[in-house]
């Protein structure tokens, strides 16, 4: 892992040699720090037990750590707003949706209702008429 700061550049510090039989995974670089996109708390973990390690030998230059910090930072910050609009983007998509099944479900009842109008108009107008008709006579 690289943690910045680091005045061996980024060469390999331990070995590790195994006793008895022992399966051997390998994760790249790459894969690694994108596994800790999405744990920033771990990353934050790693990297702070590497600087540790490298302030135990006297391996760190303090100042280049702290600038990678700021960037580190930033780029957080960036992660943090851009999930923040993909997660807005996502609610207002699911406002949209529900306001167009309201608005439909609001148009049938209104229709449902004019209908019953009319035909309530309908028979008044017919009682009416019927009413009319009898007191002519």
């Amino acid at each position: 892992m690289s943690v910045a700061g680091n005045k061996n550049g980024n060469r390999r510090t331990a070995n590790i040699r195994s006793v008895g039989y022992s399966d051997l995974f390998v994760l790249s670089k790459e894969d690694l720090w994108e596994a800790l996109q999405e744990y920033p708390e771990a990353r934050r973990t790693l990297i702070e037990k590497g600087r540790q390690m490298l302030r135990k030998d006297n391996l760190l230059d303090e100042e280049k750590a702290k600038a990678q910090d700021t960037i580190h930072s930033s780029e957080e910050k960036a992660e943090l707003v851009q999930q923040s609009l993909e997660k807005a983007k996502t609610g207002v998509g699911r406002l949209m949706a529900e306001m167009r099944s309201v608005t439909y479900k609001l148009r049938h009842r209104l229709q449902e209702l004019d209908k019953l109008a009319a035909k309530r108009d309908t028979a008044a107008a017919e009682t009416l008429s019927v009413t009319n008709d009898v007191t002519a006579e």
